[in-house]
């Protein structure tokens, strides 16, 4: 078995204490037994002696070797907390990266995934409706290939805010990629959900981006998916996402 320093350290003052002890045990029989004739026959204290040697080790070591590696470990475990603590504190950053979509600062897909699981299981309990509703922003490609990636990023931006400005403070908005927003609406009908797409993409056409001289209408098309209470939300978001990409089709 392998001892720590602190341990063996703390073995070593243990054994010269005891070694004391004995030795101051074995002085006091003998002056015990010995009585008046201990004090007259000149007998040695080299009992005495060596308990008081004993216990000067004793000291030495306790006070040179053995509280420096105790003060060592609490040092040691005071760090380890430390850094345990960042490191738990760094993993929730991450975490909280990985549900932010580092352009728009909207949730990420990821995160819509998770949240709209969350939803469906909740509202499954107390029978009320949840719709998904798809904007993806019109051709964004050509604008990223007639003014570069730095003008479509800040159109997708400036689209970010204006659809988060459109919705309610429970609805969950995240930006998938490629110019598609997913937005999960609890508590409307298809009809008044479809009443909320079109009206977010009215007010994205009239968010002009100005790019130098000229301007730029952003152009959206949207779809909605209402859930029929059974499917898994995996299947809702195909679903939806299949109504936009036919409705993206035919817009063109």
């Amino acid at each position: 078995m392998r001892f720590f320093r602190a341990e063996l350290f703390f073995i070593i003052m243990l054994v010269l204490l005891c070694g004391a002890g004995l030795m101051l045990f074995m002085q006091y029989r003998l002056i015990h037994d010995l009585g008046e004739t201990y004090k007259s026959s000149g007998l040695s204290d080299a009992p005495l002696g060596i308990a008081l040697m004993l216990l000067v080790a004793a000291g030495i070591t306790g006070s040179l070797m053995l509280l420096p590696q105790i003060r060592m470990q609490v040092k040691n475990r005071g760090q380890l907390k430390i850094i345990t603590w960042m490191i738990s504190r760094n993993t929730k950053d991450l975490e909280q990266i990985s549900f932010t979509d580092p352009l728009t600062g909207l949730q990420s897909k990821a995160y819509f995934d998770s949240a709209l699981h969350e939803y469906l299981l909740q509202f499954a309990k107390i029978k009320h409706p949840v719709a998904v509703v798809m904007i993806g922003v019109e051709r964004l490609q050509q604008l990223c290939e007639q003014r570069g990636r730095d003008a479509a990023d800040r159109l997708l931006m400036e689209a970010a805010l204006c659809i988060r400005n459109c919705t309610r403070y429970h609805d969950v908005l995240a930006h998938m990629g490629d110019g598609e927003f997913a937005l999960i609406v609890p508590d409307l009908e298809a009809a008044d959900a479809k009443r909320m797409s079109a009206r977010i993409c009215k007010a994205l056409e009239e968010c002009e981006l100005r790019m130098g001289h000229d301007s730029h209408i952003i152009r959206a098309v949207s779809a909605v998916a209402e859930w029929n209470g059974t499917e898994k939300a995996p299947t809702l978001y195909k679903r939806a996402r299949a109504a936009l990409q036919s409705a993206i089709g035919a817009s063109v």
